[in-house]
């Protein structure tokens, strides 16, 4: 337990640890309150759909370059700025739906802010985790931030469902909005000028983007990474997505229901954040993919609509599910790749995550009314363990080893760390991505 809790030792990550934890509190509160929502001002899974694309569509389209600026610039300032714009955002939202003059393009409008505002913050974050805890207490890190995120869901997420149930959405999301406040007054209190001595681009913006899908395009494993994920959210997570709170709130009761589910998914995910952080597999690839077929009992379950308590058990495979797959691919990145490019090599990650994403969101909606939202989440079941093992299937998965801590193979362009992946002798998503 004391090498799982040393990277609470450092000062900055401390610091740093805090304010996201607060802020993964309001954080985990907005899907569950933005879903019901949407529900209550015209019942529609298709506009639903949209508000729920509207949150992931910026983090697309600006990802890359979030990630470019965060290996630019410092990290500390990108992440502030961002948490002040999304703060505002959500603000707004929160007020609009307070005094009943929210309308659904609004909203979306109001999303695309918030999820501008991610695309810059996440790239960053990754990166500065590398800064401030060091290579060698990089999974420790990753899986402390994956505990208190889960620690705080499970707390969120019932307060969420109360709210939304007693007093309405918007005050959910108002709290969370002023989380946002409080992460940048964290941010705030660490130092200045901290990592800029790591910044090294010479080039544009432009020079800096193709350099980090260079960095990624010269790890097979990786690439084999990115299209799993892209797989998996957007014919498994997109469609649970926008389902889930729709089969809730028809069969299950509302929003109770699927606050309930979301407390078991972040027990999971806590769960997972406790097993990662002593677990060390040979073959960190191979773990993660596997770990994927316990995402498949949640959308079988959903379709019958099976009880609430089975769809909980669910969850909590699922979640688990989730912070272990996340935890292993974030640090096979911070690993394996030069810090200068962890944030762009983060940032397309993420884009080979979500660029997807919107297609399941788009369809899932229009599927259920034409065929019934059971038999949809059938074929989302199926297809989960389908991706899986299919991914199994390519010999880059079996060929990615894990790092040991301080031992990092020379990079020809750089005196300090790694541009390829450590292989064996011929040996890591949502609902959402990180904040």
């Amino acid at each position: 337990m004391r090498s799982v809790l040393s990277p609470l030792g450092v000062r900055d990550f401390r610091r740093y640890y805090l304010g996201h934890t607060v802020s993964a509190f309001g954080d985990s509160m907005t899907p569950l309150a933005l879903a019901f929502a949407v529900l209550h001002l015209t019942g529609s899974p298709v506009d639903l759909g949209i508000v729920v694309l509207s949150t992931r569509l910026p983090v697309i389209l600006l990802t890359l370059l979030g990630g470019a600026i965060g290996d630019r610039f410092s990290r500390r300032a990108v992440m502030l700025l961002a948490d002040l714009v999304r703060f505002a955002a959500h603000g707004v939202t929160a007020t609009l739906l307070l005094t009943g003059t929210a309308q659904i393009w609004l909203l979306v409008v109001l999303q695309l802010v918030a999820g501008a505002g991610s695309a810059f913050f996440n790239p960053a974050a990754v990166g500065l985790i590398t800064t401030l805890a060091g290579r060698e207490r990089l999974q420790a890190a990753n899986s402390l931030i994956s505990i208190s995120r889960s620690t705080a869901s499970m707390l969120a997420l019932g307060a969420a469902g109360a709210l939304v149930a007693l007093v309405g959405p918007g005050w959910a999301i108002l709290i969370d909005a002023l989380t946002f406040l409080v992460s940048a007054i964290f941010l705030h209190g660490l130092p200045r000028a901290l990592a800029t001595e790591r910044v090294r681009s010479t080039g544009g913006l432009l020079a800096s983007i193709r350099g980090g899908l260079g960095e990624v395009a010269r790890r097979p494993w990786l690439s084999v990474w990115i299209l799993h994920v892209a797989l998996l959210n957007a014919v498994v997570i997109s469609p649970i997505l926008v389902l889930g709170p729709y089969v809730a709130d028809r069969h299950l009761g509302g929003a109770p229901a699927w606050s309930a589910i979301g407390i078991a998914y972040a027990v999971g995910g806590l769960a997972g954040g406790l097993l990662s952080a002593r677990w060390r597999p040979a073959r960190p690839m191979v773990a993660a993919v596997l770990m994927c077929l316990l995402s498949a009992p949640l959308p079988a379950l959903l379709a019958l609509p099976a009880a609430v308590w089975q769809l909980a058990l669910a969850g909590v495979g699922a979640g688990l599910q989730l912070v272990v797959y996340n935890v292993l691919q974030t640090t096979a990145i911070q690993q394996h790749l030069p810090e200068r490019f962890v944030a762009r090599a983060t940032s397309v990650t993420m884009l080979g995550a979500l660029v997807a994403a919107p297609l399941g969101m788009a369809l899932a909606g229009p599927a259920a009314n034409a065929f019934g939202a059971g038999p949809v989440l059938v074929v989302v079941a199926v297809t989960a363990g389908f991706i899986t093992l299919a991914t199994l299937l390519v010999p880059a998965v079996w060929r990615v080893g894990s790092t040991p801590a301080g031992h990092q193979p020379a990079d020809p362009a750089s005196p300090h760390t790694t541009g390829t992946a450590n292989e064996v002798p011929p040996r890591p998503l949502g609902d959402r991505p990180a904040r």
